[in-house]
């Protein structure tokens, strides 16, 4: 051993499903916006304001909390799940097998591996043989061949073969724990959402603190009253702060993962969610999706006559070792026996799409796709024979024979062929209905598979892939023949995993947002590509450790569900985040307005005042608004989106806002209470403009909508009787005032053209 070598006692992983404890308090609590809420906090104390101007106070500390406790209750979600999901390794310990997490090998100890497994620490062949992808480390996609001696990193994916190994470093000493940069490790999507955000909080930050200087200056400088300064650049800079809107994504995004959660799903990180919502064009292979992984063999149907067929088989499945499907259905229909004594082997890779055995005195036997394993010529021989087998939904396999030798890795070129094995793969009893679900809800179905194209495109018609006449075999293809042919069909067969990334990358050059279903190490490079990776807990560990989304239940067809779910928050999201920016936009176009207006000084409310607008209009409506079912394909960014409803929104508050205002100048004053009597009525003003933009947002209307509508009309219409939150009862006073004849005429009517503005 090295003398130099650092030993830990056990394999422990960096790799985090969920943000800490730490992390969810401080991104929680330490922010921008907390922080101002906080500066105004301390100044309003210091000039001795109302009580009634503290209640911000109360709804920041409750955002933090909520926002906390949803986080928390989704991280906890997410660890169970992800304790279940997380890579076991199969280990020799006293003379057994035991199946034990990789995060507990320790050094020196002793494991197994096989094909699909991601090699869980730098190790050392002692037995046996593989075929490795070192490309997450090397960049390199061509397999690489280790025999017994041979070292091996934590990090690369075995895809062919089986060997015992001895682990020579674990935890921290592991080459890929040294690399910059984490290949390996699981890459978060893009998330519009997540950037528009960003994008607003740079924008509210840099508008927010110039308006609240200057407005203060002016205040200060006009009114003379520190105080009345104060108060009103506090309302300015609280009513610019959306903090509920990104406590609202927050929280719906957190709720969504812990629904789906119930539904066996683990979501990497609440972004996640986002992408599969946003998906139009989804990337299924055929084995594990449309048909459900069990493989059974037909029948051998005899070209050339030979004795023995099913001991030669059974030799090469016994000296082979694969445990993929294809391999399982032919021990079952052959048996796995050692016959014959094998010289020289070259196992299975999704690449090469064949096998192959040299026994001794007996030549060199191949099985696999025909197409692979036989000369182009012999081949043609037989295509018609083939596909009028995978037209009827048969996958075929080639048995064929050579006299010469395995030479250096390389086949013989002179197979003939001896026979073809008819494999039936069993559709899932629910692939119908969701192939359905998919075509009804808009988006697009693509079956990329190894196999011959014929058969995966009866296949897909069986279970109704739409346009699933439109397929081509990707084999011989160049990379660019393969890009421009990604949009012109619907299923592909004999495709490499390398073209599997590459039919991706065109989607998405195309504009369309692809998820890709994978279980397997051939799907690796494509769900690496696709903007969001779906697995199975069953999958390899090479797929899990870069999908975002696993499904617990290892059945894909589950997917409905977490794509409903998605859809449901996003696009709540959307609609609920445009009320909050509404405020924002309002008051930031008030404070400038009133910044360039000389009569006017101070701030036309106070923060008590934006009480029920924030509460009743906006906070609540908002949270049920993102709790209804919504099912409808997302289109368009967010950022676009919340805009166009928030700005026409703030313009129409700000106007009815200004009509009172106006009035106010030029009409002059009446009684002595006036001025307390036109701050209520822009109160009202910017109520019913904010009442009509919840009624716009709730369109179209169902019994869910028309409740919440009507319980915040009513709450509003209680507020403003009980006159709550420093509104003046004017109602009182104006019909105290009919008798004498001195109703505030003026008043009524200028309620009456705000709600003709309004309603428009």
């Amino acid at each position: 051993q090295n003398s130099n070598k650092k030993y830990i006692s056990t394999n422990k992983s960096k790799k985090k499903y969920s943000k800490s404890y730490l992390q969810i308090f401080a991104g929680n609590i330490f922010t921008i916006f907390n922080l101002l809420g906080f500066i105004v906090f301390i100044a309003l104390i210091n000039v001795g304001t109302s009580l009634p101007n503290f209640f911000f106070v109360i709804f920041y500390i409750a955002n933090a909390l909520i926002g906390i406790i949803q986080e928390i209750r989704a991280k906890r979600c997410t660890d169970k799940l992800a304790i279940l999901s997380s890579n076991t390794t199969t280990v020799i310990r006293n003379g057994q097998s035991l199946t034990i997490p990789s995060t507990n090998i320790v050094l020196d100890e002793i494991f197994v591996l096989e094909l699909g497994n991601q090699i869980p620490t730098d190790c050392i062949i002692i037995e046996g043989e593989l075929e490795v992808n070192e490309s997450l480390l090397t960049g390199e996609s061509i397999p690489v061949k280790k025999r017994c001696g041979e070292h091996l990193l934590a990090g690369s994916f075995v895809i062919s073969g089986k060997c015992y190994c001895k682990a020579e470093y674990v935890g921290e000493d592991n080459y890929v724990e040294k690399l910059s940069a984490k290949a390996k490790q699981y890459k978060k999507p893009k998330s519009e959402i997540m950037n528009s955000i960003s994008k607003l909080i740079k924008f509210i930050s840099f508008a927010i603190i110039p308006i609240a200087i200057a407005f203060m200056v002016k205040s200060a400088l006009y009114d003379g009253n520190i105080k009345h300064a104060i108060e009103g650049t506090s309302t300015v800079v609280i009513g610019m702060i959306p903090a509920g809107m990104f406590l609202l994504t927050s929280v719906a995004l957190a709720i969504g993962i812990i629904k789906l959660a119930k539904h066996n799903t683990l979501v990497q990180d609440l972004y996640s969610l986002e992408m599969l919502a946003r998906v139009d064009t989804i990337c299924f292979d055929k084995t594990g999706t449309i048909t459900d992984g069990n493989m059974s063999v037909s029948k051998y149907v005899e070209l050339h006559a030979y004795e023995n067929v099913n001991e030669i088989v059974s030799s090469m499945l016994g000296t082979l070792q694969d445990n993929n499907l294809t391999a399982k259905a032919l021990d079952n229909y052959f048996g796995n026996k050692v016959e014959y004594k094998a010289i020289n082997k070259i196992p299975f890779n999704s690449t090469k799409k064949l096998c192959a055995v040299e026994f001794e005195n007996l030549g060199t036997f191949s099985f696999g796709a025909p197409e692979f394993v036989l000369p182009k010529e012999e081949y043609l021989k037989i295509k018609e024979q083939i596909n009028a087998y995978a037209s009827q939904g048969f996958r075929v396999l080639l048995l064929a024979k050579s006299p010469n030798s395995i030479i250096e890795e390389q086949l013989p070129t002179d197979f003939i062929p001896l026979g073809l094995i008819l494999i039936v793969d069993s559709i899932r009893s629910d692939a119908v209905e969701t192939i359905k679900w998919f075509k009804d809800n808009g988006v697009s179905v693509k079956v990329i598979s190894g196999d011959n194209p014929v058969t995966v495109a009866e296949v897909s018609k069986r279970v109704g892939v739409v346009g699933a006449e439109k397929f081509i075999s990707l084999e011989g293809l160049s990379d660019k023949e393969v890009f421009d042919c990604a949009n012109k069909y619907t299923v592909f067969g004999r495709v490499t995993p390398e073209q599997k990334a590459i039919l991706i990358k065109a989607l998405k050059s195309d504009g369309h947002v692809t998820a890709m279903t994978g279980d397997g190490i051939n799907d690796i490079l494509a769900l690496k590509e696709s903007d969001c990776a779906i697995t199975v807990a069953e999958g390899s560990d090479a797929a899990r450790n870069v999908s975002h989304l696993i499904l617990m239940n290892n059945n894909f067809n589950s997917m409905p569900k977490v794509v409903y779910e998605g859809r449901r928050v996003i696009n709540n999201v959307e609609s609920s985040a445009s009320l909050f920016l509404m405020k924002t936009f309002f008051t930031m176009l008030m404070a400038i307005i009133i910044l360039f207006l000389p009569n006017v000084h101070a701030y036309p409310f106070q923060l008590s005042q934006m009480i029920m607008l924030e509460v009743f209009i906006i906070g609540l409506p908002a949270f049920f608004l993102s709790m209804q079912p919504n099912d409808s394909l997302i289109q368009g960014k967010f950022i676009t989106y919340v805009l166009k409803k928030s700005i026409p929104a703030a313009i129409v508050m700000t106007i009815s806002v200004l009509i009172i205002e106006i009035v106010k100048i030029t009409v002059g004053t009446f009684p002595q209470n006036d001025y307390e009597i036109y701050k209520t009525m822009q109160v009202f003003a910017l109520t019913l403009a904010g009442l009509i933009n919840l009624l716009i947002t709730c369109r179209p209307f169902n019994r869910y909508r028309t409740i919440l509508f009507a319980s915040s009309t009513l709450i509003v219409l209680s507020v403003i009787i009980l006159s709550m939150f420093g509104i003046v009862p004017i109602l009182n006073g104006i019909f105290a005032c009919m008798i004498p004849f001195k109703m505030y005429w003026h008043h009524i009517l200028l309620l009456i053209g705000i709600v003709i503005i309004d309603v428009p």
